[in-house]
């Protein structure tokens, strides 16, 4: 039984239909966006059930954290869980293999890139071909303030470079932002397109044992990553996921409106924006220097 399969049995199920309705639509997303994953170079919803042990679930736990946080992914871990504990009692499986990943304390993160640090990553990675897929990686996820899931599966249908406008329909709310492609960034895209613009990816890996085009997977985009901070001499702590937590800070420094930061970073509301405020002597000062004096 392929995993995509145990999701629909699962939601068909007598247990699925006793959770509430506001679950029951959670559960649901979840599930379903699993089935999007890829782990070992494959679609989690193309993978036979018994395949699934603590090596996948672990890769599938690191991805859920370095593409969102650890939050995220002890939740994803949890509703992971649920499926696998039905296909047990359904004895379709002998055991969780959730339950062997060690997971991580959700601790709120603080790490943010400076712009000189961005700026010297990308020189270093525009330096080297075998670096250019992640260069544009952080450069897209820094210029758009989005998260890097939603960079690595763009595709060539949602890039319009003689408009230089991208749309994303981002995966973690479903929220639908369009943004602008400034002019350094459409130039390297449209180098890409000359090169893998035959396939849907903007950022492809190809597999040559089966001549297939996937988005770069986490394992990949980490280890590059790790060269390219390596060759400059940057801080191993600096994730590609704390550029779109630099970018919204950097809009907030700069003075810009909460709702223009929202139609940019696709936050439903304003207390969203609430964790990225920082009380600094800069934006004191800016806030002084606006009052309206009578």
């Amino acid at each position: 039984m392929r995993f995509k399969t145990a999701v629909a049995k699962y939601l068909n199920s007598k247990q699925f239909g006793s959770l509430a309705n506001s679950s029951q639509k959670g559960y649901e997303n979840k599930l379903n966006s699993f089935c999007r994953d890829t782990v070992h170079g494959r679609i989690l919803g193309n993978i036979s059930i018994d395949k699934i042990n603590a090596i996948v679930c672990t890769e599938l736990y690191d991805t859920w954290e370095t593409e969102t946080s650890t939050s995220n992914a002890n939740h994803c871990s949890r509703i992971f869980s649920v499926l696998m504990n039905y296909l047990v009692t359904m004895e379709h499986i002998p055991n969780n293999p959730m339950a062997r990943v060690r997971k991580r304390t959700s601790e709120p993160r603080s790490v943010v890139w400076t712009h000189d640090q961005v700026m010297s990553f990308l020189d270093m990675a525009f330096t080297r071909g075998n670096w250019t897929s992640i260069g544009l990686i952080v450069m897209m996820a820094y210029e758009w303030a989005q998260r890097p899931i939603d960079i690595r599966s763009l595709r060539w249908e949602n890039v319009d470079l003689d408009k230089q406008v991208v749309k994303i329909k981002q995966t973690k709310r479903g929220a639908r932002v369009e943004l602008p492609v400034p002019d350094n960034l459409n130039a390297m895209l449209k180098q890409q397109e000359d090169t893998w613009g035959f396939q849907e990816w903007v950022v492809p890996h190809h597999r040559p044992q089966d001549n297939a085009y996937r988005p770069l997977t986490v394992m990949q985009m980490t280890h590059q990553l790790r060269q390219v901070k390596d060759a400059v001499g940057l801080p191993d702590e600096l994730q590609v996921g704390d550029l779109r937590k630099t970018a919204i800070i950097e809009m907030i420094l700069g003075g810009a409106e909460a709702l223009a930061i929202q139609s940019a970073t696709g936050h439903k509301n304003v207390a969203s924006l609430n964790p990225y405020n920082k009380f600094t002597l800069e934006t004191a000062r800016s806030a002084l220097d606006r009052r309206q004096r009578q």
